[in-house]
């Protein structure tokens, strides 16, 4: 039978670069990020709250993220080393075209970029900067790509091939374009330039506040600063943004940094374990008075024990120091079997037409499908296993929550793909 186990370190352990006094990113955009100097509304915003932030940017008009790859001057900036972030901005309307050139163009691109972040900056954390949709569609795809037409239709793609990108790469969110849509929906606050597509000085805002949200998880409404607006428009901004932050963490996807999971095979000797751990830990040494071994991300082990072990594990890390914890496992002739994992096991993921839930307890009541914003668009009951039919939901990252006499016991994500 295979089994999950996870630890997720909600670390009070964050990199030891994000632990120091200054806080160093990178852009690397394009005129969206350019516009009204955003990464310096950033730094005096974050100094009007106690955090030294130094930024670099290349933010050349009209760059796409595949510009970047090929760019020598972004590729010399990843490569200086020493960020603790890097913001990552597409051109404004490749994430919103249809998926199947989204998944040609803008997700290899993000993959790209992030595997170069790690490769030169052990411990920066990537962050995609969510775009907005035009003020009246992408008129210049329209006529061929409907979906575009509107705003509204335009931004829906963006969130959701946004967040996708972001999901696919373990990076974190700045949910820009969900918070503006919130902020065009509740207020009369004029976001745009006289284009309709860049941002005016209280997008810009709203950008960079946002951002200071995703680094540093601090209210930006306990701030004086209004940076190129006023107190009262930058107060209710600050207000849209932190109702989101508190009410759609999925949004932000700020993913745990030393995340370390063990996957389990039991067998009649024992059980095969695997580890998957997030690009920030270097090894994890795992020991008892029987076993010593260390072990890296996506690497096996096999053990020969009679019903159950204790194993001890340390976790290392550039970006932290040592993180201890124990993890128990259990053979295939354990009579122990409350070992089992709570949360069931769905399969496939990705997915395109169904998925299955296979339910180790046989407790679940019912399954419930929501989107990155926190709307349902599906609901299941369950038996011990079950075809969950998504073959009508949009392409998208989606969170699938379990729940047991109307109680949520957890939440798991799942891609459907078109």
């Amino acid at each position: 039978m295979r089994h999950f186990s996870s630890l997720l370190l909600l670390l009070l352990a964050m990199p030891a670069a994000m632990a120091q006094d200054t806080t160093r990113v990178l852009f690397l955009g394009n005129s969206y990020t350019f516009f009204n100097d955003l990464p310096t509304i950033l730094s005096e915003l974050a100094a009007s709250m106690g955090h030294v932030v130094v930024t670099a940017q290349n933010t050349p008009g009209g760059a796409s993220l595949q510009g970047h790859l090929s760019n020598t001057t972004s590729q010399s900036l990843i490569e200086q080393g020493d960020w603790d972030y890097v913001v990552l901005q597409e051109q404004s309307q490749k994430a919103s075209l249809p998926y199947d050139q989204v998944v040609a163009d803008f997700f290899p691109a993000v993959e790209a970029l992030v595997a170069s972040i790690h490769l030169h900056n052990e411990c920066a954390v990537p962050l995609l900067y969510m775009t907005w949709g035009r003020e009246n569609g992408d008129a210049q795809n329209c006529e061929w790509w409907p979906p575009v037409c509107t705003y509204g239709g335009m931004q829906e793609l963006l969130t959701e091939r946004y967040l996708e990108a972001a999901n696919n790469t373990q990076s974190w969110s700045a949910p820009v374009g969900m918070i503006w849509e919130d902020v065009l929906d509740l207020t009369s606050i004029n976001l745009y330039n006289a284009d309709g597509s860049h941002p005016s000085a209280a997008g810009s805002y709203l950008a960079a506040s946002t951002m200071f949200v995703a680094l540093f998880g601090e209210n930006p409404q306990e701030s004086e600063y209004s940076g190129p607006i006023g107190l009262g428009v930058s107060t209710t901004i600050d207000e849209a943004i932190w109702d989101v932050w508190q009410d759609q963490p999925n949004a932000w996807l700020q993913y745990d940094l030393l995340e370390v999971e063990f996957y389990s095979q039991t067998t009649p000797e024992g059980c095969n374990i695997q580890v998957s751990a997030s690009p920030y830990v270097d090894s994890i040494w795992v020991s008892n008075s029987e076993f010593d071994f260390i072990m890296q991300d996506g690497d096996i082990a096999s053990l020969n024990f009679a019903e159950s072990v204790t194993l001890e594990a340390i976790i290392y890390s550039g970006c932290s120091e040592p993180i201890a914890f124990s993890e128990t496992f259990y053979s295939g002739t354990s009579s122990m079997q409350e070992h089992e994992t709570t949360e069931p096991d769905i399969y496939p993921n990705p997915a395109t037409e169904s998925i299955w839930v296979v339910n180790p307890t046989g407790e679940w009541s019912c399954f419930f499908l929501n989107d990155c914003q926190g709307v349902r668009v599906a609901e299941w009951t369950s038996n011990d296993a079950y075809v969950l039919d998504v073959s009508f939901i949009p392409a998208g990252l989606y969170f699938l929550e379990t729940r047991v006499d109307g109680v949520s016991t957890g939440t798991q994500k799942v891609l459907i793909q078109r």
